[in-house]
């Protein structure tokens, strides 16, 4: 993939997080295919597709309300930009094997499980620390700083 088209891809992650609804973090997440330079799919983290609440716990963000430690609990909160991308993706049909990923933020464990089981081979991250990383890291996941 060409630089400049790299670029564009970064900054469309980074537009797309801008719609989360999320007071705590916004995430955005784009599968591209690197072979065609074309975006496969797109996610930002927030509520499930077609929910009435404005945030995780309604009109508050559970995460906040409760304290929980970024990284932590997952279970807790509103879908990842990344399950977003790979799940809209699955939803129109498109195939994710061999993509790549770019995300505006370092994945959890759990997206990065996702990440690795859809397929996806590069993923473009601000590569900082945490069992994601590393877990890509052990399972052959290309990882490329942005």
């Amino acid at each position: 993939m060409k630089d400049k088209h790299l670029r564009v891809r970064i900054a469309q992650c980074t537009l797309i997080a801008s719609s989360s609804p999320c007071p705590r973090r916004k995430v955005g997440a784009v599968i591209i295919d690197p072979m065609t330079n074309v975006v496969i799919s797109e996610g930002y983290n927030g509520t499930p597709r077609g929910s009435q609440k404005a945030l995780c716990g309604g009109s508050t963000c559970k995460r906040v309300t409760q304290c929980i430690q970024s990284g932590t609990q997952n279970d807790i909160g509103c879908h990842h930009a990344e399950a977003n991308a790979i799940l809209n993706a699955t939803r129109t049909g498109n195939s994710t094997l061999n993509k790549w990923l770019v995300v505006n933020c370092d994945p959890c464990l759990m997206c990065a499980k996702l990440i690795h089981h859809a397929g996806l081979v590069r993923v473009w991250c601000p590569k900082g620390q945490g069992a994601g990383i590393d877990y890509l890291e052990e399972n052959g996941v290309s990882l490329s700083a942005i």
